[in-house]
């Protein structure tokens, strides 16, 4: 990605609380929503000028941005969403995640939250595909991630609300219930959020939506970055930019 990345500049934007070594919340502190979050968004464009930008999401950050996306089309020019949840939370996520929540508050990062984590990131058999990326992300959730502040992130991702997006069947009509922009939706084989991604992909408009599942992997960016940065790179391509870069 070193050649194309050498003609944009990338603004990494954290959620509330969420960057690595951040202090604790007040206790009085008001979380916001998912869409709040979402318009957030604008604070930051607006600060560095931005007119309209290519999106890069995961997990919670990509249903972040398909709301920001659906508000103003006009700002989003493509985006690449990676297990993307476009409905609400069902009573499983949810009652897991509730129990995590306890734990957070109360005991912190327990081994139990810590499992939990692992497999919502990578899926089941990471240890015998990756033992030291499994080490790696286990020591970064246990010293680097403030539980407090994670517990108010997850409560506000599991009340999200449904996108209210859906795919126009008949070829004729227009459809603005839709993200209208290109969208590259990616999932792991190994991922526990590929059925998410596919109900996605069926509510997206065929004409400019791309759905990809990238083999031997739970978290793609992780697992399989090469195969990622391929994909993105050509996705760019065919969006018009980077047209002279070609792979190393």
């Amino acid at each position: 990605m070193r050649a194309l990345l050498e003609n944009f500049c990338v603004y990494h934007v954290n959620a509330p609380g969420q960057e690595e070594g951040a202090p604790a919340l007040p206790e009085d502190y008001i979380y916001p929503t998912m869409d709040e979050l979402a318009d957030m968004l604008n604070i930051v464009m607006a600060h560095y000028n931005l007119k309209s930008v290519i999106g890069f999401g995961v997990g919670a950050g990509a249903n972040i941005l398909a709301r920001f996306a659906l508000n103003y089309p006009n700002k989003v020019e493509c985006m690449c969403l990676i297990n993307c949840a476009s409905t609400q939370a069902g009573w499983i996520e949810w009652g897991y995640q509730k129990m995590n929540l306890r734990n957070l508050r109360a005991k912190g990062m327990t081994e139990g939250v810590r499992d939990y984590l692992m497999w919502h990131h990578f899926g089941k058999g990471t240890d015998e595909r990756n033992h030291d990326l499994v080490e790696v992300y286990k020591q970064y959730f246990e010293r680097h991630v403030q539980p407090v502040n994670l517990a108010l992130f997850i409560d506000s991702y599991i009340r999200r609300s449904d996108l209210s997006i859906s795919r126009e069947t008949d070829p004729g009509k227009k459809n603005d219930n839709t993200l209208r922009m290109s969208v590259m939706n990616i999932t792991g084989a190994f991922s526990p959020h590929i059925d998410d991604t596919v109900t996605l992909n069926g509510r997206l408009d065929p004409t400019n939506s791309t759905w990809m599942k990238i083999q031997d992997c739970g978290m793609v960016l992780e697992e399989q970055p090469g195969k990622v940065c391929e994909a993105f790179r050509l996705f760019l391509q065919g969006q018009g930019y980077g047209k002279c870069v070609t792979p190393q």
